[in-house]
């Protein structure tokens, strides 16, 4: 027995037997019935009617935005196979200055130096011109496949000028046709310069070009990322090592009312949901910026390394540093060209470390004169250090056999204001006792 049967049986009502064969009979609809379709009705033509209206809405925001982007930041709707996407672009004159240094400086940086920054040296055989400058701005700063560059700004130098193009997906839907505009660009050039690029940007757009099932040889390219040189360079004096502090420190580039980078994801959200172009023209200025900066600031470290770069713009620990990464990729060749710059009079500004970082350079490359000026000045100062006073002995015994000078110079060490610990004092006591030894031998 059918459920509806046992229902009616227990209500009193009664069941009519039916054929086996026979058709159930539809009952005809009621009043209610139809007054409940007639409500769901009206309520789907409003929801219609208002998503129809929201659609509209959206679209004319987005086309008035994209219209004011324009106006704002003089670039233009690009359309390609794959979609439509907004450019900006323009381009510095050599005579343009950047900070301390004009645009021109940058065209033409040693490419065998910029080979021992990348610590590849494949670079070499390259040209300035070959250089394709990298920075995006992104809806994350900690990465990850949820986060997308919005905005590409690229660089490089032709025909005496260093370009700049700056690449918009207005909305998440035009990422690939921006990708594709970055890939036709990158297949020009033969090396990549960025800014901690191979920590982010460049695994980030291979992340990008993987989700577009997109091919691309970007992350293949040989690439110089000026972080790691510029720590080793010029962190030694740095508070730290982002690309504002370097600007502002060596570069000489004052940014007013730059937007911090941690606000620039929330920016763009805000543009998608606003279409303000008013949102994206701090960013745009912010990594227009950034793309320049990474021009000079590769000419600075190369002048460096070449002993070029201008006195009053690098500290004499800068041609330290320079000298030791010289001496490491390069042997001696290119370091006397900047001990011969330090000079005497350098070594009083130097830091204590970089005091003997000079010295070490010097007594390597066989300049021991100048090594032991810079023991000895160290030696006399106060508290006295473990390490002039043991290279000073250590010469003294060994090359110039003066073994009652390096005694005196043991014994007062040890006699005076110091911060050895023992074994420090150890070594020295050892040292000691061999000079007792040696000058108490029958000649």
């Amino acid at each position: 027995m059918k459920s509806i049967d046992k229902l009616k049986r227990l209500t009193g009502e009664s069941v009519s037997p039916k054929p086996q064969n026979e058709m159930p009979a539809v009952p005809p609809p009621s009043e209610k019935q139809f007054r409940i379709d007639d409500l769901r009705r009206r309520v789907e033509n409003v929801v219609t009617r208002g998503a129809a209206r929201a659609r509209a809405a959206q679209e004319e925001a987005r086309t008035h935005g994209n219209r004011a982007l324009c106006e704002i930041l003089e670039g233009e709707e690009i359309e390609n196979r794959h979609g439509r996407f907004f450019l900006a672009g323009g381009f510095l004159s050599g005579v343009s200055r950047h900070g301390h240094r004009s645009i021109c400086e940058a065209f033409d940086f040693d490419m065998t130096a910029a080979g021992m920054l990348a610590n590849n040296p494949v670079l070499g055989a390259y040209h300035p011109s070959d250089a394709l400058f990298l920075d995006t701005e992104t809806t994350g700063l900690s990465g990850g496949t949820g986060t997308m560059a919005f905005l590409i700004g690229l660089g490089w130098f032709e025909e005496g000028r260093f370009h700049i193009r700056q690449i918009l997906a207005r909305d998440f839907g035009e990422e690939k046709a921006a990708l594709t505009y970055l890939k036709e660009i990158a297949e020009h050039k033969k090396f990549l310069v960025t800014f901690n690029g191979k920590a982010f940007d460049v695994n980030l757009l291979a992340t990008r070009f993987i989700l577009n099932r997109m091919q691309s040889s970007l992350h293949e390219l040989p690439h110089l990322d000026l972080l790691h040189p510029a720590r080793r360079l010029l962190g030694h004096r740095l508070e730290n090592c982002r690309l504002a502090t370097l600007e502002a420190d060596i570069l000489g580039v004052e940014r007013e009312g730059d937007i911090p980078g941690w606000e620039i994801p929330q920016r763009y959200f805000d543009w998608l949901r606003r279409r303000d172009p008013r949102l994206l023209a701090d960013i745009f200025e912010h990594n227009r910026l950034d793309v320049i900066s990474m021009a000079t600031l590769t000419a600075h470290l190369v002048d460096l390394l070449n002993a070029r770069a201008l006195k009053q713009h690098a500290h004499p620990d800068d041609y330290v540093a320079a000298a030791r990464l010289l001496l490491k990729k390069a042997g001696t060749a290119g370091v006397h060209k900047i001990l011969e710059i330090l000079g005497e009079d350098a070594c009083a500004e130097l830091s204590p470390a970089s005091k003997k970082n000079l010295a070490n350079l010097c007594k390597r490359t066989g300049r021991m004169d100048e090594a032991v000026r810079i023991w000895r000045q160290m030696a006399a100062c106060d508290p006295i250090e473990f390490y002039p006073v043991s290279e000073l002995a250590k010469y003294l015994e060994h090359r110039a056999r003066d073994y009652g000078q390096a005694k005196a110079i043991i014994e007062n060490a040890l006699a005076g204001n110091n911060l050895f610990p023992e074994d420090e004092r150890d070594s020295l006591s050892h040292r000691l006792k061999r000079l007792n030894a040696k000058l108490n031998m029958p000649r």
